[in-house]
């Protein structure tokens, strides 16, 4: 009889989901030999991992709206692989066409997904209209728009979940709007930054000032020294 199978660690699920987005569904030898992920799934074997990925799966896609609430963060990262993979629950050996140049054109899952939600907020920030977009309307919006070969339908949709969730948005009669605590905070911050920007060069004007002054400082003092001697001759 085998050892018992110890529980996954938070550490070798965020693996197996990098692992996943990087190289797909069903190519578990690819993520076990990956130098990024086999420190953290050492242990495991292929079977591990695939049967862990269906588990992740199901409580990603049939979990209740209580339980994604509770664990938004994990959740919404595998609904998001899912969308790149088209739902594929790792009982497909293959790699889907098309998932891998959006999923391997960044160099974490953290940026494709920031990406995804700037795009969602430059859609719903710039639409011009008495309420929000909907979702087809941020489908359509330019930058979205020219990725949607690349799965961002069902990307896109999982990210405005995600949105919802950490209240960044919020989802009106199928209208999207910017949360009002979110804007006031975005606000905030961009004023803070644009005061330390006004005061970096604030010190560089004090600094470049001072150069000045001493570079007008060291003429004088040349002059001066070169009429001296001038004198003497």
């Amino acid at each position: 009889m085998g050892a018992p199978k110890h529980k996954w660690t938070p550490e070798e699920e965020e693996a197996l989901m990098d692992g996943v987005l990087k190289h797909g569904v069903g190519k578990w030898r690819f993520i076990l030999a990956d130098p990024e992920y086999s420190s953290a799934l050492h242990s495991r074997s292929n079977v591990d991992l695939k049967d862990k990925w269906r588990n992740i799966s199901v409580a990603a896609t049939c979990g209740s709206r209580k339980k994604v609430k509770q664990d938004d963060d994990n959740n919404t990262k595998a609904l998001t692989i899912l969308a790149l993979t088209n739902g594929d629950d790792g009982g497909q050996q293959h790699f889907v066409p098309g998932s891998a140049p959006l999923a391997l054109s960044y160099d974490r899952p953290q940026d494709l997904f920031t990406s995804v939600d700037n795009m969602i907020l430059e859609a719903i920030n710039n639409f011009e209209g008495p309420l929000g977009p909907d979702r087809n309307s941020i489908l359509m919006y330019p930058q979205v728009e020219a990725n949607m070969q690349l799965n961002m339908e069902q990307l896109v949709t999982s990210r405005l979940e995600h949105l919802i969730n950490i209240e960044t948005i919020v989802k009106i009669e199928n209208r999207y709007s910017i949360s009002p605590g979110y804007a006031v905070a975005k606000a905030i911050a961009e004023a803070e930054f644009a005061m330390a920007e006004a005061e970096v060069a604030a010190r560089e004007a004090e600094n470049a000032e001072a150069k000045a002054e001493a570079a007008r400082i060291f003429a004088k003092a040349a002059k001066n020294a070169l009429n001296a001697y001038t004198a003497t001759r």
